[in-house]
């Protein structure tokens, strides 16, 4: 999957079509819809992001981080890759359905980040003592279905998706509601989100299994659990193709996560500010 996800990054950077404005299916402005054959749109920046995160002995993390933005589609089929903003990610998927706003998709698309015992995977830089001896909980790759219904500049939308990664297997639900606002040359971005974590799910993440349990941190087998997700991300145009931007992502998580004993708070904060290059 790495593999093919560069070779289609490295063939938009050659390849000089029309243009297709997209943006992570998170917004209201996503126009992934079917395209009269090929088309494409790309930007990159980087910003500084301060990471405060909910695992147990994990304070938080800071630095810079480049952002590659790249927006392909051919007919029904479409790539998404989104880094400018912090609900953004990689998706790819196919369009079934586009009529009267109402679109259904199959998406393939990464939700959960992986962790081990150094914490999460861009911190790796000195072991945790909370942490200490559980086993590597990897990244997942879910697919499943998309239904969307767009409203002007607010959007609805419902997914159903199964994790093909062969990290935890099991199913997830979300449910999104967002809206774009305009002031003078201001784009402010506000979204909320609601997850469904089966128990699958919630046990290969935050589980204790019995060869991972201590004194300190006991045998843990979670239920179902719950998720809520908020962002807010404003951006401003400081030039013809320079673009400045800002964000803020709260993730909410359930007393099945939170009661976890490799887990310390109920919530993920992530903050971002940054430039992109539009072209």
């Amino acid at each position: 999957m790495q593999f093919a996800a560069k070779l289609i990054l490295l063939l938009s950077l050659l390849l000089a079509c029309q243009q297709a404005v997209a943006s992570n299916r998170f917004y209201a402005d996503n126009q992934l819809e079917p395209t009269d054959g090929f088309a494409w749109d790309w930007s990159f920046g980087a910003g500084y992001y301060i990471d405060k995160h909910y695992l147990a002995g994990v304070e938080y993390d800071d630095g810079l981080e480049l952002d590659v933005n790249i927006a392909l589609s051919y007919d029904r089929f479409y790539l998404d890759i989104d880094n400018s903003q912090l609900s953004g990610g990689f998706i790819i998927g196919y369009n079934l359905v586009d009529q009267y706003n109402w679109s259904l998709d199959i998406i393939s698309t990464d939700i959960q980040d992986g962790f081990n015992e150094e914490g999460p995977f861009y911190n790796n830089k000195k072991p945790v003592d909370e942490l200490a001896g559980i086993t590597e909980r990897k990244g997942d790759f879910a697919a499943g279905l998309r239904l969307s219904r767009r409203f002007d500049d607010t959007q609805i939308s419902f997914e159903l998706l199964h994790d093909i990664s062969k990290s935890h297997q099991s199913y997830l639900a979300s449910g999104f509601v967002s809206t774009i606002v305009d002031w003078q040359n201001w784009e402010f971005r506000f979204g909320t989100g609601y997850h469904i974590y089966s128990s699958d799910f919630t046990n290969y993440y935050y589980g204790v299994s019995e060869q991972e349990a201590t004194d300190v941190r006991p045998i843990y087998q979670p239920s179902q659990s719950f998720g809520l997700l908020f962002e807010f991300h404003s951006e401003y145009p400081i030039s013809e193709d320079w673009v400045f931007l800002n964000g803020l992502l709260v993730n909410w998580y359930s007393s099945e996560v939170t009661d976890s004993p490799i887990v310390d708070d109920d919530m993920q904060i992530k903050a971002k500010i940054g430039v992109r290059y539009v072209f």
